[in-house]
């Protein structure tokens, strides 16, 4: 496939990755056509789509003239055959059921010219294992980071049939959007930082749950630690810094103990059973209650877009020191 010569890009489902991929795509001049089964997750991109772009204006990445000029790259499809007929690259954002989304690429297969470059959004599922036949050559995984139109992080996983070609063309569609690909050789569920988040995720809900400390709290003490420092040193290049020795030692260290594992941990089910389940339902761990979602999402969009550009250098780069 000729990377220049693709214009038309489709966006299967639209639920929280979606909108953001569609608008990252319609703001670099691709047409971009969206679907998604359900009526009101298609109504809703619309009005996301647009925030985003109001907040990339305000920013000055793009003029207003811009803005709404990649608003009208959006196109929205009526059925799968719509959205996919005349696709170049297919992005599927489905939810993560390994029956949805085999479905879905079933639909892709029907309905999509046979050279279309598909891209899957799974955090964790392996898809190789569901792919029709003919598409196998043109599939990888693309795993985007929320919020994906402010977050540079791309994870490219190859399948175990994945052409050289086919992983070329995604980095370079992919760099030519601004983004960082990190390619990894092989398909582990999770990929790298969903591994490291459901991790931490172990510690939080276990220092949640002890009533060692609060939400506001633990994420001020990341924020003004671990996080700053991960920009400069990332997370291997500081053991450099503690020295590989000490690190060992650390690591063989009786004081510390690992949490046994708790699928359902207090402090998240408790939230769950009350219907607090975040800015969806305006609360969760915080209160977002009286807010418009749209007004929540893009303040965090806008502080976010602050860190990227202050902080830009340290992308630049794969090391700093």
């Amino acid at each position: 496939m000729n990377i220049t010569e693709i214009k038309n890009v489709a966006v299967i489902g639209l639920g929280i990755m979606g909108p953001g991929l569609a608008e990252i795509f319609a703001q670099a001049g691709y047409r971009v056509t969206v679907y998604d089964k359900n009526p009101s997750a298609a109504a809703r991109c619309g009005k996301v789509i647009e925030t985003i772009l109001e907040t990339m204006a305000e920013f000055k990445i793009i003029s207003t003239e811009e803005a709404k000029a990649a608003q009208a790259n959006v196109v929205f499809a009526s059925s799968p055959a719509e959205a996919v007929g005349n696709a170049q690259i297919i992005i599927e954002a489905v939810s993560e059921n390994t029956a949805v989304k085999k479905s879905v690429f079933e639909e892709i297969d029907r309905f999509a010219p046979p050279d279309s470059l598909i891209w899957s959004n799974t955090s964790s599922l392996n898809i190789y294992e569901h792919l029709p036949a003919a598409r196998i050559a043109t599939t990888i995984i693309a795993h985007w980071f929320a919020p994906p139109h402010i977050l540079p992080l791309v994870e490219v996983v190859k399948g175990p049939q994945t052409p050289p070609a086919t992983v070329e063309a995604t980095v370079t569609v992919l760099k030519n959007l601004g983004k960082i690909p990190i390619v990894m050789e092989k398909y582990v569920p999770g990929f790298i930082v969903n591994r490291l988040q459901r991790l931490l995720g172990r510690e939080i809900f276990f220092l949640l749950d002890g009533g060692y400390v609060s939400p506001e709290d633990l994420d001020l003490a990341v924020k003004a630690s671990i996080a700053p420092r991960m920009m400069v040193l990332g997370l291997v290049q500081r053991y450099d810094f503690t020295g590989l020795d000490l690190s060992a030692r650390n690591l063989l260290d009786e004081n510390f103990f690992d949490p046994p594992v708790n699928n359902k941990p207090d402090a998240l089910y408790s939230k769950i059973s009350r219907g607090h389940l975040g800015v969806k339902t305006g609360q969760g761990f915080y209160d977002y209650s009286g807010r418009e979602i749209t007004e929540v999402l893009k303040t965090r969009d806008y502080y976010l877009l602050k860190v990227i550009q202050n902080l830009q250098f340290c992308l630049e780069q794969k090391r700093i020191v």
